[in-house]
């Protein structure tokens, strides 16, 4: 369990912030629910499982090339990645982003299988789109047809069961 962010590790870390300096070591033992870490640098982001509901990355930079994180199984609702660029491989899977607010984050080597992404904002998002990066995830029924808005296509919504066909099919393929 993670111990509660006192006022004194949080100056540090916005000292850090300020700085530009890498913030993974000063929040690795400590939750970060709810706060501010705007403008941080985060090389080190393995918080599977953890709950980050709220919190603020704004304009982080989180991960390194070359790196690989993991925050599958987070709870992430109401969290603002506005800007955030996550630079290496993040494992994604399972995780909570419900009514995030995703706008114009770089997030081109996230893996979001499974995730929930239901009620977040994607404005100006670099996300790959793919199977294989993002089998099963949880969108609202209006994102393709939102995203492919003047390019001329249909899109099919498909049913629950549909997509539990879907689901056993790639899990006997892996």
């Amino acid at each position: 369990m993670k111990k509660p962010m006192t006022e004194k590790q949080r100056i540090k870390i916005k000292m850090y912030i300020k700085n530009g300096i890498d913030i993974s070591d000063l929040i690795k033992d400590y939750s970060i629910k709810h706060e501010d870490l705007s403008g941080a640098l985060i090389k080190k982001f393995c918080r599977a499982n953890d709950d980050m509901n709220g919190i603020n990355l704004t304009k982080c930079i989180v991960g390194e090339h070359g790196a690989i994180n993991n925050i599958s199984g987070a709870k992430l609702r109401n969290s603002r990645w506005c800007d955030a660029e996550v630079k290496g491989v993040m494992f994604a899977r399972k995780t909570d982003f419900r009514d995030a607010d995703l706008s114009g984050a770089m997030l081109p080597n996230v893996e979001y299988q499974y995730a929930d992404f239901r009620g977040a904002k994607f404005c100006e998002i670099c996300m790959r789109l793919g199977t294989n990066y993002g089998f099963g995830a949880k969108l609202n029924d209006s994102f393709f047809a939102d995203l492919t808005k003047g390019w001329n296509i249909k899109v099919i919504v498909k049913t629950d069961e549909e997509l539990a066909n879907d689901r056993r099919d790639y899990e006997k393929n892996l």
